[in-house]
């Protein structure tokens, strides 16, 4: 069974009908213009200045305050000096860290090198070791033929060893 609805009912889904309406008409208009946008002469702070009721012009400079205009000059001359100087410290500090990084990939190169001929005279110093380890075993085992009486091993390592 579906009842009328009561008049208190009917005024608080009236409200609640009229706040659901409000982010689907916020999100169907188009969006803002910024202040760069509007401005007809692409200058966003005249856009702004006349938003705010004010008219921005630039004066000629004959209707200037010479004053105002040297010191303005002079101020915009130090902007220009200051620049310049970061400049020219930012172009020694490029080269200065090129040298560096050059000097430093030298370095790197030379210390692989070292690194290249220690292990090629780690492998000739192991190589040495295993051939002298080998002559030795040799040598030793043929006094032990000697010891033992074999004339012919004893023999054969004396001949091989001794050289003519």
């Amino acid at each position: 069974m579906i009842t009328a609805p009561r008049p208190h009912h009917t005024a608080a889904l009236a409200a609640v009908m009229s706040l659901l309406t409000v982010p689907v008409m916020a999100q169907t208009q188009p969006p803002a213009l910024t202040a760069a946008q509007s401005a007809p002469d692409g200058d966003p702070v005249a856009e702004l200045l006349r938003r705010q009721g004010e008219r921005y012009r630039r004066a000629p400079d004959s209707a200037q305050d010479p004053d105002e205009l040297r010191q303005t000059q002079a101020l915009n001359d130090e902007i220009v000096a200051q620049n310049d100087l970061a400049e020219n410290e930012d172009r020694a500090n490029a080269a200065a860290h090129a040298r560096e990084q050059a000097r430093y990939q030298a370095q790197l190169e030379a210390a692989e090198a070292l690194r290249l001929r220690h292990e090629a005279d780690l492998r000739t110093a192991a190589e040495a070791q295993a051939l002298h380890q080998r002559q030795m075993a040799d040598w030793q085992a043929t006094v032990a033929a000697c010891e033992r009486g074999d004339r012919a091993r004893c023999n054969a390592g004396r001949q091989a060893a001794a050289p003519n």
